[in-house]
């Protein structure tokens, strides 16, 4: 077995362009590769793109074991910060944690878009308090990453992620996506979120349970084909097409 390690790609990433500027967030247990072929894409159309990395992640699963969830939403926050000084007007988006994460730095701290990817909620760990997988944690502080939901199996293979998963880090996790839930009626900024019927990771009715508590206008995409991990499976193109279109409509249509 092949040891956890960061590869080149892993790093942050910055595509310079005009406006508006675009935050891009990845998920759990990856790295900002995950999301460069959208951050592309947007970049493409002529928008400028920041890709960050989230503390823990893209280096070892001991690293994210360390982490707590108040520290990814400092990264946020300091990557949204910093876009702002180059750019005027921002938008935002991510895919599972980081889409949770873009909701619910969007709700304290407004941007002008937010696109959300295979959007997890709380109602997921409903039976399974955080508290007793951080318990749990100490006597089992690591468990294998097994599958996949992606079909696109070159892009599986080619994408990073641990094959370790610290659970003290699925209990800020968890602990997190309770936190969100809470704030999702604050967030009134326009919000598009894309998931897939066949998600396995995040079932279709937790991003319904999302979208309706949302306290600004919203629309929910549904990609027919591919798993969890729209930003890179079969439908990808369909997906950074919907970012791209969203971001780029004016903010007065989007009311």
């Amino acid at each position: 077995m092949k040891e956890d390690r960061a590869r080149p790609e892993p790093t942050p990433f910055f595509l310079p362009g005009g406006e508006p500027g675009i935050l891009l967030i990845h998920g759990f247990l990856t790295a900002p590769d995950e999301v460069r072929p959208l951050g592309e894409a947007l970049a493409r159309a002529g928008m400028t793109v920041s890709g960050i990395r989230l503390r823990g992640h893209g280096t070892t699963p001991e690293d994210l074991a360390a982490v707590h969830w108040q520290d990814w939403v400092a990264d946020v926050r300091a990557g949204l910060a910093e876009l702002r000084r180059q750019r005027q007007h921002v938008g935002i988006a991510g895919i599972s944690l980081g889409a949770a994460l873009a909701l619910y730095v969007a709700a304290e701290d407004p941007v002008e878009r937010v696109v959300a990817f295979a959007t997890p909620g709380g109602s997921a760990f409903h039976g399974l308090p955080p508290g007793w997988i951080s318990h749990l944690a100490r006597v089992i502080p690591y468990l294998p990453k097994i599958g996949s939901d992606m079909h696109d199996a070159a892009a599986r293979r080619a994408r990073f992620t641990y094959r370790r998963i610290p659970l003290r880090a699925v209990a800020e996790l968890g602990s997190f996506l309770l936190a969100m839930d809470a704030r999702l009626p604050d967030v009134r900024v326009p919000t598009l979120l894309v998931h897939a019927r066949h998600d396995h990771a995040v079932p279709p009715r937790v991003v319904r349970q999302v979208a309706a508590r949302l306290g600004g206008p919203q629309q929910l995409l549904w990609l027919e084909r591919g798993g969890h991990t729209v930003v890179l499976d079969l439908d990808r193109e369909r997906a950074w097409q919907a970012a791209r279109e969203w971001f780029e409509r004016p903010p007065e249509r989007m009311e």
